[in-house]
């Protein structure tokens, strides 16, 4: 299961669709701390993550959820990263929004591909 976390709906939904009709299995969430509790139980494959969110930002979430799944693939994606340092995304790769299926696409495929 891929998690796509993203407090703006219409692009949670956009990035959800775009991953589903490729054929992967997604589950949404609007928060950050929605998603780090499911995570407690479930390991997602790979966390797709906005970067600026409110009360946990994804780098935050990414820190978090590496804690519980040390070798978890994320994606970062966001269309402002505001002032979060370069290595608050520890090497993981940033997607720009907006961007298209086949470049969601690609990224997962590079991120899920064996080391």
């Amino acid at each position: 299961m891929i998690f796509i976390v993203d407090d703006d709906a219409r692009i949670l939904n956009a990035t959800g669709g775009a991953l589903r009709d490729a054929g992967y299995p997604v589950t949404l969430f609007g928060s950050g701390a929605t998603a780090l509790e499911t995570m407690r139980d479930a390991q997602p494959m790979l966390l797709i993550t906005d970067v600026l969110m409110p009360e946990m930002n994804g780098p935050a979430l990414a820190q978090a959820a590496r804690a519980l799944w040390p070798d978890l693939p994320i994606i970062f994606i966001s269309g402002d990263v505001g002032d979060t340092p370069a290595e608050a995304f520890a090497g993981d790769p940033l997607l720009a929004k907006p961007f298209t299926a086949a470049a969601l696409c690609a990224a997962l495929a590079a991120a899920l591909r064996p080391v």
